[in-house]
């Protein structure tokens, strides 16, 4: 176990406010690396040296036994162990008579404080296992590395319970804090009720899994109020409701798509559900198929007709309102009639009748393909374009 220099000052801080001599805390190479006396912290220190090599207690009685070593003062140097091995030194300095009940307040508490660090240190490693194995779930599903990783999960201890859904966390956080936040998120995130499992699946993206008992509202509340005091930028995706590891997996999926399209279409929000915004997610995914090109001819169709950039405005704002027609003409200024009109000449070009549901779903999705190409501020595309 690597001692850390802010656990020695920690120990060096705890115990000398019990025992008020000064105290030493000396690595497994027998260099002091926290002490009550900052001018030795640096300092090779050779009683040190052989209570490592020994793993025995050594006791300075006098000023004349210190002076046979290099930077030792009278007093008791203990050996802390871990697994059989020294990881450190604790020495209190003074009068080894004066100062012995002192001193083993002091070891004691270097002894629960490193048993502690110990413990959190384990509990952590397992956890990040955990987030790891998650993680080859989450990119190999049924195939024999996903499903290895999912039985070593649940030896674990990770329970998948039913129904769940996932919210996913994508967090801005400062590469010099991101370690302590992280480890305050999902401490804090770890301990509320109905949530199941808190995982890390990189530096800036969590995973919480709540219970859908119908108190989601209320958690994701309380989950932002502590990302709001934390972090002033994040985005959650909501997923699905998810009765199986299948399902699961396919959830998160859908909540990290909800965030990408979200941050384009609405980045003044943080909080973005995929059963609100799944179509905006379908038009993402199109935007790498091979029927980009098919839908995208659609509208070039439309534009060889002479007024062919004014049926492109006039479908579009069509399509924003809704596919009402009195709201889509006062929009565009012009009667009822003449939008009437257009959406005929549009049908008479396109064979696609804008006033028929599937129709315009194609008219729809080609105009979002055409913006890719040819971008255009409209409310209801651009975000995605």
């Amino acid at each position: 176990m690597l001692i850390t220099t802010h656990l020695a000052n920690e120990i060096v801080t705890r115990a000398m406010a019990i025992i008020h001599h000064n105290v030493n805390v000396i690595d497994h190479h027998g260099r002091i690396i926290a002490s009550g006396e900052r001018h030795r912290i640096g300092e090779q220190h050779d009683v040190a040296v052989e209570v490592i090599r020994t793993g025995k207690r050594i006791t300075i009685d006098n000023a004349q036994q210190a002076a046979r070593f290099r930077n030792v003062h009278p007093g008791i140097n203990h050996p802390i162990m871990v697994d059989d091995r020294v990881v450190m030194v604790v020495g209190v300095s003074g009068e080894p008579g004066a100062i012995g009940r002192y001193a083993e307040l002091a070891i004691l508490t270097a002894e629960l404080l490193v048993r502690q660090a110990q413990e959190m240190r384990d509990i952590n490693w397992r956890q990040r296992l955990r987030d790891t194995l998650f993680s080859q779930y989450l990119e190999h599903g049924d195939h024999p590395a996903g499903q290895r990783a999912f039985s070593r999960l649940a030896q674990l201890g990770f329970t998948f319970h039913t129904p769940t859904v996932p919210l996913v966390v994508d967090l801005a956080i400062a590469q010099a804090r991101i370690c302590e936040i992280l480890d305050t998120l999902l401490r804090q995130i770890s301990m509320l009720e109905n949530v199941t499992e808190v995982l890390l699946l990189g530096s800036h993206e969590l995973l919480v899994l709540i219970r859908d008992d119908g108190g989601q509202e209320r958690l994701l509340e309380q989950i932002r109020f502590m990302l709001d005091s934390q972090i002033s930028q994040y985005h959650i995706g909501v997923g699905l409701r998810a009765e199986s590891p299948n399902d699961l997996r396919e959830a998160i999926q859908f909540a990290r798509a909800v965030i990408a399209v979200g941050m384009k279409v609405q980045p003044q929000q943080q909080l973005y559900y995929f059963r609100e915004m799944a179509v905006l997610c379908l038009f993402k995914v199109l935007e790498s198929s091979y029927l980009l090109n098919f839908f995208d001819k659609i509208v070039h169709q439309l534009l060889r007709h002479d007024s062919g950039e004014v049926l492109l405005e006039t479908l579009d704002s069509f399509i924003a309102h809704n596919a009402e027609l009195g709201r889509t003409a006062q929009a565009l200024g012009i009667h009822r009639n003449t939008l009437a009109y257009r959406l005929q000449q549009v049908k008479k070009q396109l064979h696609l009748d804008p006033m028929v549901f599937m129709d315009l779903i194609q008219l729809s999705v080609s105009i979002h393909c055409y913006r890719k190409h040819q971008p255009k501020q409209s409310p209801w595309i651009a975000g995605v374009s």
